[in-house]
């Protein structure tokens, strides 16, 4: 039961982690296509996008897979077996939260938690 758990929870931080990232670069691409004819910026966009991506998807499995183990595994040591799973994951997953409001609404979740207006971004 705990392996099902524990691999379920490194593979959602991994495809979370994985989705921000390439994202992040996709949409910092994105953000210079006014600086180039359309046809022109769509080409040498593809280009990058296949230079970069491909080795980066296939290292980035592997790197963030390895981390999310590394990161969910620390829980045991911190809490116990299951209680650090769900500690770690539940970690994992705000931080990743913290990201992608950022990225998509520039919405810093930690401050609106400190400043008590969680209920109105939610």
């Amino acid at each position: 039961m705990y392996r099902k758990l524990f691999n379920f929870a490194v593979t959602i931080l991994t495809l979370l982690t994985a989705n921000l990232l390439t994202t992040f670069i996709t949409d910092t691409l994105i953000s210079h296509k006014w600086e180039l004819k359309p046809l022109r910026f769509t080409l040498i966009s593809m280009a990058i996008i296949t230079v970069v991506f491909y080795p980066l998807f296939i290292r980035l499995q592997k790197w963030l897979d390895r981390f999310s183990r590394r990161f969910v595994k620390a829980g045991h040591t911190l809490a116990g077996k299951y209680v650090g799973l769900i500690i770690m994951f539940a970690a994992g997953l705000l931080v990743l939260t913290y990201f992608y409001a950022k990225m998509w609404y520039n919405i810093n979740l930690f401050r609106a938690i400190i400043d008590g207006n969680l209920s109105s971004i939610f």
